[in-house]
């Protein structure tokens, strides 16, 4: 959400904003202060809550950095089992800029005007870390848009793309990470879940199809918190193996859907593929000759006769255009 939002009315202090904040304008970045100052407040009041927030919520994700200082000071006493309330974190601010410019370590006492706090504690450290990730994707943004209006002799413009890429993956990287420990228990259930799942599926298959039975066999299908790097020397296949386990699990996830399965049980799953060296059309057209049997070099020169065309290489067409799809960089 951009800009201010309602946190309720909570019967609390006027968060006073503070100059030093940012050097943007409030309303151009997205950050609601009055939920930070409601989270600081409902910390103090009960520190237990700072077990449910500390594994994802970090100092550097408040718009106010004094409140970013606040929040790291109350994760450290609490880390050295110590009690943190407005009394106790006093002496930490007493010499604080910051905390001088909204009237000193009052400020503290300030912040738990309001127990109501306590309870949507949890939805306020969400929305701090939303907003945050939203701010991180302004600023990739900005410097994108920046960098392509320089048209200096030294501009680089794939170094520039590479670098937003980089900044971008650094974003999706913290937004996507729960960051919580698992005890044996919960990862004793979610094996035992993959289990039932591999015999409900008839054994063998845990995660999606990879549209051979020998290689389900062995690794119980493609999984999804694994990274699969399929190596080879040139003209061994690689590509050939990607495209047709890409197809395999896109048939498979159409066929569960078409008998009523549901999509979070089926085994088989929408894919894309990206290539860097081929165009779309030549991984579609290795598709079709894999799938009909009719060669690729009699699909690009058309020598195929009528009848093996609408026997063969017409009904592929025609199903494998809503099973895969295929992103490349323009030929």
């Amino acid at each position: 959400m951009w800009g201010r939002t309602s946190v309720g009315k909570l019967a609390m202090a006027e968060v006073i904003r503070i100059a030093e904040s940012a050097s943007e304008a409030p309303s151009t970045l997205p950050q609601n202060t009055e939920a930070e100052a409601a989270l600081l407040g409902a910390l103090m009041i009960d520190n237990r809550l700072v077990e449910d927030v500390q594994l994802k919520l970090r100092p550097h994700h408040f718009f106010e950095p004094l409140h970013g200082r606040i929040y790291e000071a109350i994760l450290r006493l609490t880390d050295s089992n110590r009690i943190a309330n407005p009394v106790t974190l006093k002496p930490l601010f007493d010499t604080d800029e910051g905390m001088k410019e909204v009237g000193g370590p009052a400020y503290l006492a300030q912040l738990t005007g309001s127990g109501a706090a306590v309870i949507g504690a949890r939805d306020f450290a969400a929305q701090i870390y939303d907003l945050a990730l939203l701010r991180a994707l302004v600023g990739v943004g900005r410097e994108l848009v920046e960098g392509a209006l320089d048209t200096s002799e030294d501009v680089a413009p794939l170094a520039q793309i590479e670098r937003a890429e980089s900044e971008l993956y650094k974003v999706a990287e913290e937004g996507g990470a729960e960051g919580k420990a698992k005890s044996f228990g919960e990862a004793a259930m979610a094996s035992i879940r993959s289990a039932e799942a591999a015999l409900n599926r008839g054994g063998g298959l845990t995660g999606i199809t990879t549209g051979f039975t020998g290689l389900n066999g062995r690794i119980g299908g493609l999984q999804r918190s694994d990274l699969i790097i399929v190596a080879g020397r040139p003209g061994m296949g690689k590509s050939a193996l990607a495209t047709n386990m890409a197809f395999a699990t896109a048939e498979r996830f159409l066929q569960d859907q078409s008998d009523g399965i549901e999509p979070a049980k089926s085994a088989g799953a929408p894919a894309a593929i990206f290539s860097l060296e081929m165009s779309a059309e030549q991984l579609v057209t290795r598709v079709l000759s894999e799938q009909s049997q009719v060669t690729a070099e009699q699909i690009r020169t058309g020598n195929i006769g009528r009848q093996e065309f609408a026997s063969s290489l017409a009904p592929q067409i025609g199903c494998t255009a809503s099973r895969f799809t295929s992103t490349t960089r323009p030929a």
